[in-house]
């Protein structure tokens, strides 16, 4: 956030996010550790295609990361919903 800001970026534009360049490497197992012990948290990405999300959540219910996991890789114990 603060090289955000140092180059020139609104700190408010800040919140809620996070740098891709930390946060996916974090993902795979070499998290970045900050200051006064914080580890970097991952980051999962999904691209752009998000035609699926109506058969994931035909009722618009919030779902998790797992759940999109278990969606895509149906072997990987549990079917896709009907």
């Amino acid at each position: 956030m603060r090289a955000y800001v140092r180059k020139g970026g609104d700190e408010a534009d800040t919140t809620g996010r996070q740098c891709l360049c930390n946060g996916l490497p974090a993902t795979i197992g070499p998290a970045q550790r900050r200051l006064g012990g914080r580890v970097e948290p991952p980051l999962v990405t999904i691209g752009k295609d998000l035609s699926f999300l109506p058969a994931l959540s035909p009722d618009e219910a919030p779902f998790t990361a797992a759940d999109v996991v278990r969606w895509l890789a149906p072997g990987a114990g549990a079917a896709r919903p009907a």
